[in-house]
């Protein structure tokens, strides 16, 4: 029997599990505080949300149900009805252990019938609505959890630990102490929690805040311990500081002639306190109808934590012509991929690599470098209009003192 009842229970979980956006109930959890013998009337609603007809079963499942009623086994929905509302009679049990107690109330949809004689089609969709009875501990009892929130834009990392009093005795005092260990297990700092108290039944919070600034990005990991009263409950969490990430920083063609291959080196900086292997980039080429001329890849690199290095990739431009390219240039390590538009302007001697900031631009045979050029151009205006300010202003002075 028992078999029989896990293979139902497990067969329901897989329907659970299927696509039901056709169905919808809300509320979707009621939880009861644990009185004996109490009787309790809760009203919930079916949706259909697809506005179809629809035959509807309902169902009982988990270790309370024979304390639950429904006050609609089965029944039909319309089109033209959006939602159905239903009820259920439920009788606390005397004799649970302390913790919580489920149940749940399933509503599912019938498949279809065929056309064809009588047999059903399709897979039935299902929705259920949860019971918790809550059971108080004798005595001191407290439950939680650790919440990682940030880093904000300041670079603050707030830990919150709710406290949820689960026994029949108040806390009196409840603190906290939380030990930030790094990559390596080493420690990093140790931080401390406000102070409460918790009744019987209540929640709480305890809170504390640290500022990761001057903290070096990478992953992190917290173990809180939470002292209540005589008791401790210990929690544990990874998190992280920054982003992991690898950022693009240059890119040079160096000696190169159309029509042979380019050496592309690609700098790039490990942001991230750990080091990323295995990574490598990927550039794509595109002609004038947008269509990939070139797709060539770097070796795979990998970057020591918080430094540079240099990707080389080599495009064969056998073929190519003079002009200018889109392209993209992709960043790939682990699960992820960065990608950053670019221009690539072929000339007979040089590949402008446009679209980082600034224009590099590398030529053999000694040529002058465009962003040198810029640079200079700028720095003698300057000197120009400081200049002209110098003689303009003297002069007034001048006419002033005449």
């Amino acid at each position: 029997m028992k078999t029989k009842s896990f293979i139902f229970f497990f067969l329901i979980s897989i329907i659970l599990i299927s696509n039901v956006s056709a169905l919808g109930i809300t509320p979707g959890r009621t939880t009861f505080e644990f009185e004996p013998g109490k009787q309790e009337t809760v009203h919930f609603n079916v949706i259909n949300s697809e506005h179809k007809d629809v035959n509807l079963v309902v169902l009982i499942q988990g270790e309370l149900n024979q304390s639950i009623a429904v006050s609609e086994v089965s029944f039909e929905m319309s089109a033209s009805e959006e939602q159905k509302e239903l009820s259920y009679t439920f009788t606390i049990p005397s004799d649970l252990s302390p913790g919580t107690h489920s149940s749940e109330i399933v509503v599912m949809q019938l498949p279809d019938k065929s056309s064809i004689g009588e047999a059903f089609i399709g897979a039935a969709l299902g929705v259920a609505t949860q019971i918790n009875v809550l059971v108080p501990f004798p005595g001191k009892y407290a439950e939680s959890s650790l919440n990682v929130i940030g880093p904000e834009a300041d670079g603050k990392i707030t830990f919150v630990m709710p406290i949820l009093n689960r026994g029949k005795l108040d806390l009196v005092r409840v603190k906290g102490t939380i030990d930030i260990y790094g990559a390596l297990n080493e420690k990093v700092t140790n931080l401390n929690t406000n102070e409460i108290s918790v009744a019987s039944r209540e929640r709480g919070e305890i809170v504390s805040v640290w500022d990761t600034t001057e903290i070096l990005p990478g992953t992190y990991r917290a173990v809180a311990t939470i002292i209540y009263d005589e008791d401790v409950l210990t929690l544990e969490k990874q998190f992280n500081v920054g982003e992991r990430l690898l950022d693009l920083q240059n890119i040079e063609v160096n000696e190169f002639s159309l029509g042979e291959i380019a050496k592309f080196e690609i700098l790039v900086e490990n942001k991230w306190g750990e080091a990323i292997v295995g990574a490598y980039a990927q550039m794509l080429v595109y002609n004038q109808e947008n269509e990939v001329m070139a797709d060539f890849k770097s070796a795979t690199y990998d970057f020591p934590p918080l430094e540079k290095a240099l990707m080389v990739a080599f495009w064969d431009t056998a073929g190519v012509k003079k002009g200018t390219y889109d392209s993209s240039i992709f960043l790939k390590y682990g699960q992820q991929s960065q990608q950053q538009e670019l221009k690539l302007e072929v000339k007979n001697t040089e590949i402008n690599v446009i679209g980082i900031g600034y224009v590099i631009s590398n030529k053999s045979g000694g040529g002058t470098n465009n962003l040198t050029v810029i640079l200079i151009t700028a720095i003698v205006l300057l000197v120009l209009i400081n200049l002209a300010w110098f003689f303009f202003l003297r002069k007034k002075v001048k006419n002033r003192i005449e």
